[in-house]
């Protein structure tokens, strides 16, 4: 059996921390499979990149700044799919500076979700079946990591996915989630584990080999498709 294959001609779609790592590797393939895609980064230019980077629209962005979320959602005038994957990029700074952006991040005043919630009526005005779609990667985790703690991150992540895509869900956007902890090896190799700890979770089978990059782009695919319209609300548990 053949891997799946998705058309998103015409679907406009943003990848926070679309620069490396999975978020590039889920640039390609939306951009592949006939989507516009617009990245963020935290560089002024794309040159600054080793990766090409010419067949995606670029934002410049920092999730830990609140002016910078609210201009670049002003910026974003159409979009259909958001995809969540860039981590926290915290100053080498006093530990107050920290504590201020966790303090923030608690609030929602910036991070993902901060992004996400500016965003949220122009999601809601999209055309396609189930409406427009949030997905956040493993990565996401991160930001629970700082404000609530490596122990509570993971229930925190799944409870809040589940209370604003249900919320969500009632206007035309979905939202779901990746689960868990992220490792990058050499070679690009990314493995996602299992943490027993998480809140409501639409597990799957087990897979032979699961975990790379480009498996994990494809579930973000799947969650970005149609044939998950009626889905919203869950943390999806990869195993390696």
């Amino acid at each position: 059996m053949g891997e799946p294959t998705y058309d998103f001609s015409g679907r406009r779609v943003v990848v926070t921390g679309g620069t490396r790592g999975l978020g590039l590797t889920v640039a390609h393939t939306f951009a592949d499979a006939g989507a516009h895609v617009t990245i963020t980064g935290t560089q002024y230019l794309t040159s600054f990149y080793d990766a090409d980077l010419s067949r995606f629209s670029y934002f410049q962005l920092r999730l830990n700044d609140r002016d910078a979320i609210i201009e670049t959602a002003e910026r974003i005038k159409a979009v259909d799919i958001l995809v969540n994957a860039a981590g926290v990029r915290l100053p080498a700074s006093e530990a107050h500076d920290r504590e201020f952006i966790a303090h923030a991040a608690r609030l929602g005043l910036i991070g993902p979700f901060s992004l996400a919630t500016r965003l949220r009526y122009r999601l809601g005005e999209s055309r396609v079946r189930g409406g427009g779609s949030v997905i956040n990667t493993p990565i996401v985790r991160q930001w629970f990591d700082l404000t609530h703690g490596s122990t509570a991150s993971s229930g925190e992540y799944a409870a809040l996915t589940q209370r604003i895509g249900t919320t969500w869900g009632r206007h035309g956007v979905r939202v779901n989630s990746l689960s868990s902890g992220v490792q990058v090896p050499r070679q690009t190799q990314l493995r996602v584990q299992i943490d027993r700890s998480s809140g409501p979770l639409l597990t799957r089978s087990r897979l032979q080999g699961a975990g790379t990059l480009e498996e994990v782009a494809s579930v973000v695919m799947y969650l970005a498709s149609s044939g998950a319209a009626s889905l919203t609300g869950q943390t999806l548990e990869l195993t390696t």
